[in-house]
């Protein structure tokens, strides 16, 4: 677990360090985040709770706040670097993007669903789901901290950290309401549905580690293929290939007197 966290924290601070990788982090995670603030509000307006309601409002108005913070630490950045945001950059940096190029019916990296997927999974599973995935972002966002600082990049450092704070608010009030529902005898509902976010979770981080390492597998499979079949049929074709005749004098008196 040491190990893995380690590394974890170095590939973090070697994000951070690099300043156009950064700048398309941030600009990701403002995507995220803005993403997560339009789903709690269109999630608001299915929802009759006034105590959850009340919750929903504050977590989707801290997470779009979050979005305009990293997009104004993106400026930042892109300033720094004589970069204009939103032009060829976005291009460049297809395989930084944490957005996992969602799908419509998919999660985003965030771990909320699209906004119509809420009548599908009910009040219940809803907010098991975004229980599970603020967890994991707070996680993530406290690692992030530590890895900007390490990197010396306190002004970034500082809105992960700003942001870690609300991320437990969010995980406080969500688990708060699940408890809520165990109390009232709806705990194997419940218990159903975190473990269903669980699972959804974990397929979802499988399947931007496939989008990820696609490229990279199709690198190694070419190479493999280019040393191990083309090479050496390509090598063994020149060996058996005749030797050129050169050049040879014309014979005496059978020059052409015209071209016709």
């Amino acid at each position: 677990m040491f190990s893995t966290h380690w590394l974890e924290h170095r590939r973090y601070r070697a994000l951070w360090a690099d300043p156009h990788r950064s700048l398309l982090t941030l600009e990701s995670f403002a995507e995220t985040e803005e993403d997560g603030g339009k789903d709690l509000v269109a999630a608001g307006k299915r929802i009759t709770d006034a105590e959850i309601l009340g919750h929903l409002q504050r977590h989707a108005a801290d997470e779009l706040r979050h979005a305009r913070m990293f997009r104004e630490r993106a400026a930042e950045v892109a300033a720094a670097q004589g970069r204009h945001l939103g032009t060829k950059d976005e291009e460049m940096g297809r395989a930084y993007d944490l957005s996992g190029r969602r799908a419509p019916e998919e999660v985003n990296s965030h771990g909320f669903f699209q906004a119509g997927l809420f009548d599908e999974m009910g009040e219940v599973g809803y907010i098991a789901m975004v229980h599970v995935a603020e967890k994991r972002a707070a996680q993530i966002f406290e690692r992030h901290a530590r890895a900007a600082r390490a990197a010396q990049d306190p002004q970034t450092a500082e809105i992960f950290s700003s942001i870690l704070r609300d991320e437990k608010y969010h995980v406080a009030w969500t688990g708060t309401v699940l408890e809520r529902w165990r109390g009232e005898g709806r705990a194997a509902e419940v218990d159903r549905a975190e473990s269903r976010a669980r699972r959804g979770r974990l397929m979802d981080a499988w399947r931007r580690v496939g989008l990820r390492s696609a490229s990279g597998f199709a690198h190694v499979m070419l190479a493999a293929a280019f040393w191990t079949v083309l090479a050496p049929f390509g090598l063994l074709a020149r060996l058996q290939r005749p030797a050129a005749a050169g050049w040879r004098e014309p014979r005496a008196g059978g020059g052409l007197d015209s071209q016709y």
